[in-house]
């Protein structure tokens, strides 16, 4: 994007490569300041973390009950991880708990006598604005909030007139519509690349239903934790009489799940865990904090104190040498694939030594590609590759995370999940070396053309390419992207 492309990948055509349209911006706003992009992600993420934990301590009012949360956080691989991955989820994870705050914030006062009027219709402003934010980080996540967003809608829709409703809503909603007409106008498609990618698969869906269990699998095989405590939130939830108003929440953590299973979970061990156990978490010890079996509280604290010591994949147990390339069902331990070239101590180990850094395989062959004379690959290690290969190459992803054409076509032969890979069409790479359109199959070909006026086009506002771009996202050339 400071390359003056705008935010793309590819240089000769428009497309969202990146999933989460807020935490893009939070880092593009970083890039201003410094240009070393992965301490900015680690600095981000660190800042986002810390200033989490006061919002924690105030949902729990106890030093304890907070120190048990810190403690549970820990124990959860799938959950830690990413606090410092460069991923999204730290940005979730400060969201959800925004918004956890004044969802319990405005029904434990109910339960324990009145709340002023003006203190509930803050809560609901602040949930509903926290609500907002959260589906801009990832669009998915809207499921696990909507159970108890429509909860407080509920309980509280006499609080604000018709016209009050309606005005939050629309200020509630606009940041994700304006986003997503942004989207829609420049890109063509209000959703991320990656999306296509991943749910335009063509594949089976009994097939993905398996693959999401054996994400379940793995992640109980290598980070028993997360699930545990899931599932354990869930029960007590559920069949507590008491509290009624973390049901919801429980609810939220259910169609989170189901919707993990159904899209066949991911290769990345735990990472869309990690939003429903931070949930599971929060209202886990809401509902035992004001037990008063401190025996049982003590037998609790101590479990939780010997599992981060004794089990072998916590972030405790995890030496700076960590090195963990196992899985199974295709999910990865990717912190463990990772670790030894990416960490933050291989980083300062690297600049003091004056090494690149990273110096994998993957770094190493960016910058080959870069200083090549060759305009045009093939590989589907886009990540660190991509960036050190610079902003003038051309990448054909096979797994078409940046392919806005390999998106919409069927996968062919074997994949892994997260992994959906295409088979490059015949006259594809000469069609983008030359400019032209010259794939073999004329109905591919053709939807190449009507895809080239929307994603290529130099003059975003022609009636030519907005009409393309209604047709598009009606399915009207749904019949030509198989090539049959």
């Amino acid at each position: 994007m400071f390359e003056g492309h705008g935010p793309i990948w590819n240089p000769h055509e428009r497309v969202q490569a990146f999933t989460s349209p807020l935490w893009f911006y939070i880092l593009a706003l970083a890039r201003i300041f410094s240009h070393d992009v992965y301490l900015n992600a680690i600095v981000i993420s660190l800042i986002l973390w810390i200033v989490t934990l006061p919002i924690l301590k105030k949902i729990f009012e106890n030093d304890t009950v907070l120190l048990t949360s810190i403690l549970l956080f820990l124990a959860s691989s799938g959950f830690f991880d990413y606090t410092s991955s460069g991923l999204e989820n730290v940005l979730a994870y400060f969201l959800i708990s925004v918004y956890i705050l004044h969802y319990t914030k405005l029904f434990s006062f109910d339960e324990s006598g009145s709340l002023k009027e003006t203190l509930k219709k803050q809560h609901v402003r602040l949930i509903f604005l926290a609500f907002g934010l959260i589906i801009c980080v990832r669009h998915d996540l809207l499921l696990l909030i909507l159970p108890p967003t429509i909860y407080v809608a509920w309980k509280n829709s006499k609080i604000f007139s018709i016209r009050q409703w309606y005005a939050l809503g629309v200020i509630v909603m606009s940041p994700f519509i304006l986003y997503s007409l942004f989207s829609l106008f420049f890109y063509g498609f209000p959703f991320p690349n990656t999306a296509y990618a991943k749910l335009n698969t063509g594949i089976n869906q009994i097939g993905l239903f398996k693959q999401g269990m054996k994400y379940f699998i793995a992640s109980f095989k290598y980070d028993i934790a997360t699930l545990l405590i899931i599932t354990g939130s869930l029960a007590i939830n559920f069949f507590s009489p008491s509290k009624k108003y973390l049901k919801p929440l429980s609810c939220g953590v259910l169609l989170n799940l189901s919707y993990i299973c159904y899209a066949g979970g991911d290769f990345m061990q735990g990472r869309f865990l990690s939003y429903a156990y931070m949930v599971s978490v929060i209202s886990l010890l809401l509902g035992f904090k004001n037990i008063q079996l401190h025996k049982v509280k003590s037998l609790g604290f101590t479990a939780i104190v010997f599992y981060l010591i004794l089990y072998p994949h916590t972030p405790l147990t995890s030496s700076l040498k960590y090195i963990n390339c196992g899985g199974y069902g295709g999910v990865a331990d990717e912190r463990g694939c990772y670790f030894n070239a990416l960490s933050l101590s291989r980083y300062f180990i690297s600049n003091k030594r004056g090494e690149p850094f990273p110096n994998n395989i993957h770094a190493k062959n960016g910058r080959e590609f870069k200083e090549s004379t060759d305009k045009i690959i093939i590989n589907d290690m886009i990540g660190v590759f991509g960036y050190y290969s610079g902003t003038e190459k051309i990448i054909i992803d096979p797994l078409s995370l940046s392919d806005p054409l390999l998106a919409r076509i069927p996968v062919s032969g074997t994949w892994r999940i997260g992994h959906f890979r295409r088979k490059i069409p015949d006259g594809y790479i000469e069609s983008i070396a030359n400019g032209n359109e010259a794939i073999v199959n004329p109905k591919l070909n053709e939807f190449y053309k009507k895809l080239k006026i929307v994603t290529q086009n130099e003059k975003l506002l022609t009636c030519e390419r907005l009409k393309t771009i209604f047709l598009f996202n009606i399915g009207a050339y749904n019949h030509l992207r198989f090539g049959i």
